[in-house]
């Protein structure tokens, strides 16, 4: 089932993005690629990809939450592609870190508060663009909640040091037992050159339940207790310990109970198991593991007996009919239901708040929630130079992807806030064999099984997800759909086929600002204008009904019938379009409509465009401009744009040459002619 939940896209004439795996993934916009390099046993080429784009893949690779497989189109088909799994196995196979070209020194200082995912994702980042980066820890190594929180046996630490030590070979220092407000300040930090200052300290303070006896022996937050297990001292716990949360934290934390020793664990939810956010392969885990799971159950006190806890006291939850903003339903207590769990230990894994102490005076503005208030592109706070990112800032806790590509955005802004912006990389055109691509989609092919430790084989932290053999790997990447470049999801699910897939080769150029001065049209500046995707879409109207399929299922939340080129076989309905309409007409021109005007374009040895403020003549392959002449209705010092007539450069472009079948429309007024779908025609 695809996830409808972000919000939908706007999509243009040529920019359906078409791998939704990619668009769902803040870090990872290679997916495709190393998919591909894996498929052909090119797994040298594979970790260059996945270096090259990821901050921390390796890390990633082992706990990512991989909401990008919940939008693969292979879930259609049969089951989503293991993306999260073949790049752990792509990582598995560095032996050494993988670098790439690092820029001369750039004669700056950025300091780096915490070395948690989004702090080391930003530490890269800049290391590269070869600014002198010092990243700040307070515990004595390096990782945030990664490093310290999450077991080991999800996250062994070797693949943690091997994500740190590219930045080690990018010469980044990493000031281990430093803490904000103790051991520095930002106005010392200042003081010792750095410009910039990234504050990532995640959020570490627990949040509380709120009742009486918290301070009791035997209560405590996830966080604690799972740094306890990392570091291999635990806290005592004795024999029966309860876990409030119902996310990965507290999975981790449940699981790690029954590892250190305790005999009984249980999870305790005030809604149902279907209603938990935690990944649902931990869930499956815990339950695995001997996990007891006490839903629809809200904590109402603590059982304390001579200051150690001794149980929690708990109401039985029901749903009802209301739900809360989110559409979640909404547990109320089930009156005179009061039962108590006999416990030992009670770890807390309901969230955790930040702590800014170490402000000073210098107080940067907070969201409603309590984080820091940071602008949403550049992740600068409220006091200039100063950046927060990740747990620390906005909405506070989130996922370590989440945090990564916010670190990487951070590292973004800060580069580009002394430096030239980098020229966009030129359009490649896609190699796609088309008819392989069909053929693969043809066939259901279910994803290569992820394998797990045995249960017998759990009481230690040894890994307990497997990871692909070599074979496995290439298996499994090769189920990928090469969705990046061919999509037409729509095109499939359309009764009437109406909608259509034609090939346009990739178009780019620099359209130069027009403005009307007087009788003449002058140029200005240039802007680019690009139309890469090589597969796209287009609709005829006089067989779509607007049934809404092809909405329900794109991928990027698009509405093909009403964003992709609408092309009409009748003049009477084509005028009567204020948007978006296109007619292809039998002398090989073309001819839109924007705001409620006809434009026309057509190629002679060069292109010819018209509409009813200009007329322009263009280099058929530059799309320099040769000639300008001012139309009826221009203003004078009114602006105009070359964009319609690219527009209609590349959709004409595409459609003669890949399709030529289709009908055409003759160049008369009101034909009252409808065309016959090409389907259809004999």
């Amino acid at each position: 089932r695809m996830d409808r939940s972000k919000t939908r896209r706007e999509l243009g004439l040529f920019d359906c993005i078409q791998a939704p795996c990619v668009d769902e993934c803040p870090v990872d916009q290679k997916v495709p690629q190393y998919m591909d390099a894996v498929r052909n046993g090119d797994f040298v080429q594979a970790i260059r990809l996945t270096r090259e784009d990821n901050p921390l893949p390796s890390i990633l690779g082992q706990v990512c939450d991989h909401l990008c497989e919940n939008t693969c189109i292979r879930t259609h088909l049969d089951q989503p592609l293991a993306i999260r799994q073949v790049k752990r196995f792509i990582m598995d196979q560095e032996r050494q870190p993988v670098m790439f070209r690092q820029l001369p020194a750039a004669g700056r200082k950025v300091a780096i508060i915490g070395a948690g995912p989004a702090g080391l994702s930003a530490a890269q980042a800049l290391g590269y663009a070869g600014i002198s980066v010092t990243v700040f820890e307070a515990h004595p190594y390096a990782g945030g909640m990664v490093g310290g929180a999450i077991p080991a046996y999800r996250l062994p630490q070797d693949k943690i040091d091997q994500d740190v030590a590219v930045l080690e070979a990018l010469g980044v220092e990493i000031r281990y037992e430093q803490k904000a407000g103790v051991d520095f300040t930002l106005e010392s930090l200042r003081a010792d050159g750095y410009e910039s200052i990234f504050v990532a300290i995640g959020a570490q303070l627990a949040k509380r339940l709120g009742l009486e006896g918290e301070d009791a022996e035997g209560v405590m937050d996830a966080l604690r207790f799972l740094r306890s297990v990392r570091e291999n001292d635990p806290v005592p716990i004795g024999g029966r310990v309860g876990v409030i949360g119902a996310g990965d934290t507290a999975m981790d934390a449940v699981r790690s109970a029954l590892r250190v020793g305790a005999q009984e664990a249980s999870l305790i939810y005030r809604r149902t198991i279907d209603q938990m956010p935690a990944d649902p392969e931990e869930i499956h885990a815990c339950e695995e593991e001997g996990v007891g799971i006490f839903e629809l159950c809200r904590p109402q006190a603590l059982h304390v007996e001579k200051g150690k806890l001794v149980g929690l006291i708990c109401t039985r939850t029901e749903y009802r009919s209301d739900r809360d903003a989110s559409g979640r339903r909404i547990p109320h207590d089930v009156p005179d239901s009061e039962f108590e769990i006999p416990l030992d230990t009670l770890v807390l894994a309901i969230s955790q708040h930040s702590v800014l102490d170490f402000f000073g005076d210098e107080q940067p503005s907070l969201t409603a929630r309590g984080y820091i208030d940071v602008d949403p592109f550049t992740f600068e706070s409220s006091i200039p130079g100063i950046y927060a990112g990740g747990d620390v800032a906005g909405d506070g806790p989130s996922s370590i992807v989440k945090a990564a590509a916010e670190g990487k955005a951070v590292a973004a802004a800060i580069i580009a806030a002394g430096a030239e912006a980098a020229a966009d990389p030129e359009p490649q055109p896609a190699r796609v064999d088309l008819r392989e691509m069909i053929q693969r989609r043809a066939r259901r092919e279910y994803r290569v099984p992820i394998e797990f430790t045995p249960l017998a084989e759990r009481s230690g932290f040894d890994q307990t997800v497997l990871g692909y053999s070599a074979e496995q790997a290439v298996a499994e990447a090769s189920r990928c759909l090469d969705c990046h470049e061919i999509c037409s999801l729509c095109v499939g699910v359309c009764p009437n086929m109406a909608l259509m897939t034609y090939e346009s080769d990739p178009f780019q150029a620099a359209l130069p600002e027009l403005r009307v001065d007087g009788a003449a049209v002058v140029a200005g500046e240039r802007h680019a204008y690009r139309a890469d995707q090589t597969l796209q879409i287009a609709v005829l109207t006089d067989f779509c009904n607007e049934c809404g399929n092809c909405t329900t299922t794109c991928p990027t939340s698009g509405d093909p019938y009403r964003d992709k080129p609408r092309l009409y076989g009748d003049r009477a309905d084509f005028e009567a379009e204020q948007d978006n309409a296109f007619m292809l007409l039998s002398d090989g021109a073309i001819e839109g409509r924007w705001e409620g005007e006809t434009h026309r374009l057509s190629v002679n040895g060069a292109v010819e465009y018209a509409s009813p403020a200009l007329s322009a003549k263009l280099d058929a392959e530059t799309f320099a401009l040769l000639e300008a002449t001012v139309g009826d209705r221009a203003v004078d010092g009114e602006a105009l744009s070359l964009d319609r007539a690219a527009d209609m450069y590349v959709l004409l472009r595409g459609l003669q040459g890949s399709m030529p079948h289709l009908p055409l429309v003759a160049d008369e007024a009101h034909s009252g002619t409808r065309v016959q779908h090409p389907g259809y025609a004999e």
